[in-house]
């Protein structure tokens, strides 16, 4: 201290400026890890400057700029490795050793629990999060969102959960609604309810009788009659050996026919959706008649005739429906007709897929080929596999 003492001033304060000098800039970043381009450093980096920084691939860094004070780099620019932590997918199980964490890129495989399908593959992502991350289900089928409609019987229980092999029954939850679809549906091996569901919409009401009115007084005759209504009649001349009677419209249709009788037969069996055209007849009493249905419904079987003998009316066939394709197809990711159309029973009809769906397991097929069967369309597979 004597010796500096002694120095001329200008040459101390030199010499402090020199010594403080020497801390006035900051190195390199020591991790080996981070990546600054080379022109951040040109000349010396002093206090105060600031600096972004970069890492290395599979890293990431701690803070988006660091710099230069008397201590260092605040914050220390530091980079760290990218890991995944071990996934936790519920229901599956992680195929082969399981690790805590996984780097970048790293590969990991599992399939679920209640699907034994083939294995799915996930990668660890450059945001330390997995890609390709696929949900397993619980092993039952979920609730679904039905409208208009209530479950009356379950098995083996009425609520969830529901595993294979469960059934539940459904009724509409009103009287004067119509059901379409099934009205028993499954939970089946993956988890998935049987199709089409149940599905309850429109009036059920019936309309009155057009068909055998000859033979008949309606007593209460009204232009449409609500379900459980009764409909009251009085048979006419010469079927009138039994005098009244009564029909109930039960889900949209009459719960049978006008019962009246002769002494030698009673009038022709109805046939709902069709009519007869009389061949014989004995006086006013009809004997033998040829039937035939109304357009789009098919006779259950071709016969000349159908006679009464011994007061007996040999059994009539039926007129099976024809099929309804509407916008309840969309269901099964179908393209319905531009208008409403039907189907012959028994007759196929061809529906695109809708954009961006296929169908098929083997061969991919962007079409469905649906039939009709008594009013029922049957839909044997759905558009359920997504185009890429």
């Amino acid at each position: 201290m004597r010796f500096i003492a002694k120095l001329p001033v200008a040459f101390l304060v030199l010499f402090v400026e020199c010594a403080q000098g020497q801390n006035n800039k900051c190195e390199l970043p020591r991790d080996k890890h981070v990546y600054i381009p080379t022109y951040y450093f040109k000349g010396d980096l002093k206090l105060g400057a600031k600096r972004s920084y970069n890492c290395l691939p599979g890293y990431r860094k701690l803070a988006d700029r660091a710099m230069c004070t008397q201590d260092g780099w605040k914050p220390d620019p530091l980079c760290s490795e990218i890991m995944c932590e071990a996934p936790e997918i519920p229901n599956a199980q992680i195929i082969g050793i399981q690790k805590k964490n996984y780097r970048m890129s790293a590969s990991v495989q599992y399939h679920c629990l209640f699907q034994p399908e083939l294995p799915i593959q996930i990668t660890c992502g450059p945001e330390g999060k997995w890609r390709g991350i696929q949900a397993c289900t619980d092993g039952t089928c979920q609730e679904q969102e039905l409208k208009n409609v209530k479950i009356i019987f379950g098995y083996p229980n009425v609520t969830a959960p529901y595993s294979s092999g469960h059934v539940l029954v459904f009724l509409c939850t009103d009287d004067n609604m119509k059901m379409y679809g099934q009205r028993a549906i499954e939970c089946q091996s993956d988890n998935r309810w049987s199709k089409p569901y149940p599905q309850c919409r429109g009036a059920v009401q019936c309309s009155t009788p057009s068909r055998q009115l000859q033979f008949v007084t309606l007593l209460n005759e009204k232009d449409v009659y609500n379900n459980l209504d009764f409909l009251r009649y009085k048979c006419s001349s010469p079927y009138n050996e039994t005098s009244e009677g009564a029909l109930m419209c039960q889900n949209g249709k009459w719960n049978g026919t006008f019962v009246c009788t002769s002494r030698t037969c009673p009038p022709p069996p109805y046939l709902e959706n069709g009519d007869y055209i009389i061949k014989n007849q004995n006086n006013d009493v009809i004997t033998e008649v040829h039937y035939t249905c109304q357009s789009y419904y098919v006779l259950s079987q071709q016969k000349e005739s159908y006679k009464c003998e011994n007061g007996r009316w040999d059994t009539p066939p039926n007129c099976l429906k024809p099929c309804s394709i509407n916008e309840a197809v969309e269901m099964y990711n179908l393209q319905p007709p531009g208008e409403n159309l039907y189907v012959k029973h028994n007759s196929k009809h061809r529906l695109n897929c809708t954009s961006g769906w296929i169908a098929g397991d083997v061969i991919k097929q962007t079409y469905v080929d649906v039939q009709c069967s008594d009013g029922n369309l049957q839909i044997d597979k759905s558009c359920d596999i997504e185009r890429i």
